[in-house]
């Protein structure tokens, strides 16, 4: 079962509490939202970057991993070779239109993705070779979290350069979009 499943976890608010399909709207607006956040999140860093006093070297490089790891999950999943090595060399202006590709094409699985879709496996090669099937599922769970790691690294380089660091969590995003009042308690 994929964490992307959710209401199965019991005592999560109103996602254990609904059933069926109210459930599996709750699971796909997650995802959807997640897919969003992500793209927020990886917009933000490289204005930092640019505005940033020392070498972002080290930011850029980390910033152009998760989309090239984005790439290369979206080419596996669609079963065509990636346009992005893992590890690429981006500048700011290539950072950024790739950017935009590989969110467009993420919020585009993400919108047709079922909840059955979830457990159909993916057969694909790692960088070394070696064969595997995993769950869509767990992929989407692996590229939300593995953009967020290294989103949170490049924040980390840029506090080590003296530059200012950017809100890349899930809740900042949720406030930056106007999802949460100010001064309103929710449960």
């Amino acid at each position: 079962m994929s964490f992307l499943h959710f209401g199965r976890l019991g005592g999560v608010g109103r996602f254990a509490a609904a059933g069926g399909r109210r459930r599996r709207a709750d699971c796909a607006l997650l995802r959807r939202r997640r897919g969003r956040q992500g793209a927020w999140a990886g917009g933000g860093l490289p204005a930092a970057a640019q505005a940033a006093p020392g070498d972002t070297t080290r930011v850029l490089r980390g910033l152009a991993h998760v989309r090239g790891a984005q790439e290369t999950w979206l080419s596996r999943i669609a079963g065509r070779p990636p346009v992005l090595p893992i590890w690429p060399q981006l500048n700011l202006d290539e950072l950024s239109r790739a950017g935009a590709t590989i969110d467009a094409q993420l919020a585009e699985v993400l919108g047709r993705l079922t909840p059955s879709q979830l457990a159909t496996e993916v057969a694909y090669a790692n960088s070394a070779g070696q064969r595997f099937t995993t769950p869509l599922g767990e992929i989407l769970l692996h590229l939300f979290l593995h953009g967020q790691y290294h989103r949170g690294k490049a924040n980390a380089e840029l506090r080590a350069i003296d530059a200012t660091a950017v809100g890349v969590d899930y809740i900042a995003w949720q406030r930056d979009a106007g999802s949460i009042r100010s001064g309103t308690a929710s449960r």
